[in-house]
C-alpha cells in the first residue's frame, strides 16, 4: 500500500470531526438539524461548483444521466442520513464516541464490501487478520466511551 495515499487518507479523515462538529453546532443555532442538513449541502454544491469550474470539467451530460442505474443516485440520500444522524448524534454522545462508531460502521460494512466486490469495487477477502483490526477498533470504542 502507498503510504503516501494513506496519509492523504487520513488527512481527509482528520476533516470528518471538523465538519461534524461545524454542522453540529450550526443544527444548535438552527430551529431543526435538518436545516442544518440542508445548509450544509448547500454549502457542499457550492464548493462543488468551485471545484469543477477550477479543474476546468463540465458539468455531467444529460443523456449518460438518464442512462445511469438509478440506484447509484442513492449516495446523496446516504449522505443526508450520515449527516443528519451526525448532527444529531455528536451533540448527545460527543465527537469521539460519535466518529468512532460510525468508523466501526464503516469499516464493517467496507470488510462486507470489499469481500463480495460490491459495485465493481475490488475483491478483498476478509481474512482473521482483517476481523481482527475490527475487533480491535471495537475494543478502542469501548475505551474512548468510557
Amino acid at each position: 500500500m502507498n503510504w503516501f495515499l494513506l496519509l492523504g487518507a487520513i488527512a481527509v479523515g482528520a476533516v470528518i470531526p471538523v465538519q461534524g462538529a461545524l454542522n453540529a453546532r450550526l443544527g444548535a443555532e438552527l430551529i431543526h438539524p435538518m436545516q442544518a442538513t440542508l445548509v450544509s449541502y448547500i454549502g457542499g454544491t457550492l464548493a462543488c461548483i468551485l471545484a469543477l469550474v477550477v479543474v476546468q470539467a463540465s458539468l455531467p451530460d444529460w443523456k449518460r444521466l438518464v442512462g445511469i442505474d438509478w440506484y447509484l443516485y442513492c449516495g446523496g440520500f446516504l449522505g443526508v442520513i450520515f449527516v443528519s444522524g451526525m448532527l444529531y448524534l455528536m451533540p448527545k454522545i460527543g465527537i469521539a464516541n460519535m466518529l468512532a462508531a460510525a468508523i466501526l460502521g464503516q469499516l464493517v460494512m467496507s470488510l462486507i464490501f470489499d469481500h463480495f466486490g460490491f459495485f465493481g469495487g475490488l475483491v478483498i477477502e476478509v481474512t482473521p487478520s482483517r476481523i481482527f483490526g475490527v475487533l480491535l477498533l471495537l475494543l478502542g470504542l469501548y475505551f474512548i466511551q468510557r
